[in-house]
């Protein structure tokens, strides 16, 4: 009898934007990537939440830079899926550049994140010769309190510079996954 190793891959982003979080999901492993997604968007809101209350937009672009990355690393450990964030322009060169699968991916969720409706995902479940691997991407819409530091550059003067900068509240033209 042949043993599979399981590889799984869950993808999110970091632009939330509260009661937009709606997933369909088919088979248990969809749901469970589901659900870490879910966990790892409220932790990260939360924090930025708390952040923004004690220390303002200089104390939230820590919890971006720092604190998120510790979410997702914690999120991998305790569940056993590889937790990270990732996106259509690179923030963070050591975590976030997609892979080839999540490359292609982005494409087609930004498309579909445009047009408007339920926030897309997007799933995988492979057979290769190491074992089963499913993957588990979502796009998450900017929300305001992300324009805080990634909103009109005026705005966030000496604060988060990124390619983020420039967006509006609900902008659905640029993706954020991972």
């Amino acid at each position: 009898m042949r043993s599979w190793r399981a590889s799984r891959w869950l993808v999110i982003g970091f632009g939330l934007l509260p009661g937009m979080l709606v997933v369909a999901a088919d088979s248990p492993w969809q749901v469970e990537a589901a659900g870490i997604a879910d966990r790892f968007q409220a932790e990260l809101q939360g924090r930025l939440q708390q952040a923004m209350a004690a220390g303002g937009p200089v104390e939230a672009v820590r919890v971006c830079q720092v604190e998120a990355p510790a979410i997702a690393s914690r999120l991998s450990r305790e569940t056993g899926w590889q937790v990270r964030r990732i996106g259509t322009r690179v923030r963070n060169p050591l975590t976030g550049v997609p892979d080839e699968w999540e490359r292609d991916q982005l494409p087609q969720l930004a498309a579909r994140l445009a047009q408007g409706g339920e926030v897309p995902n997007a799933s995988s479940q492979t057979i290769t010769e190491q074992g089963v691997e499913q993957r588990y991407l979502r796009a998450i819409v900017v929300g305001p309190l992300c324009l805080t530091c990634h909103g009109e550059p005026a705005a966030a003067e000496g604060l988060a510079r990124s390619a983020a900068e420039g967006l509006s509240p609900g902008r659905r033209d640029r993706l954020s996954a991972g």
